[in-house]
């Protein structure tokens, strides 16, 4: 992965750009073309988009100083294309578990459930302060 700053605000036009701000941090974790880098944002949520890479000043991560060559610490850090990036992301994917997922179409019976699940057996406490329920040891 490379690190950069997003030198100009970058309007997304399209669903697979990446909206950016002057002055944000960003991770490069793919190039599209020459033009287009694939980045995703450190300082806030959100997913990788494309960027153009005229607006993103590279940096090295342990001086924050700004590379003279781009492109040649982009090859250097063995930054995939998009082809190899979206296979790798998917083969994580499909190797990925499953854990599970909570339902939420009725959270009365989900609440039960954690309830019945909890240390004290279903007795439960109530916050003062604002009286939502909390599980308590009694």
């Amino acid at each position: 992965m490379v690190y950069g700053i997003v030198q100009y605000n970058f309007s997304a036009e399209r669903p697979d750009e990446l909206e950016a701000k002057e002055g944000e941090a960003i991770i490069v974790i793919a190039q599209s073309n020459p033009e287009w880098f694939v980045a995703k944002p450190i300082g806030r949520l959100g997913g990788p988009g494309l960027i153009p890479v005229s607006f993103i000043e590279i940096r090295d991560m342990s001086t924050g100083k700004a590379v003279p060559d781009a492109q040649g610490a982009v090859a250097r850090a063995g930054v995939p294309k998009v082809e190899e990036w979206k296979k790798m992301a998917a083969d994580y994917k499909n190797s990925s578990i499953t854990l599970g997922k909570f339902e939420t179409a009725n959270t009365g019976s989900m609440q039960k459930d954690l309830e019945r699940m909890s240390l004290n057996n279903g007795n439960q406490s109530y916050n003062q302060s604002n009286g939502s329920p909390y599980v308590g040891v009694r």
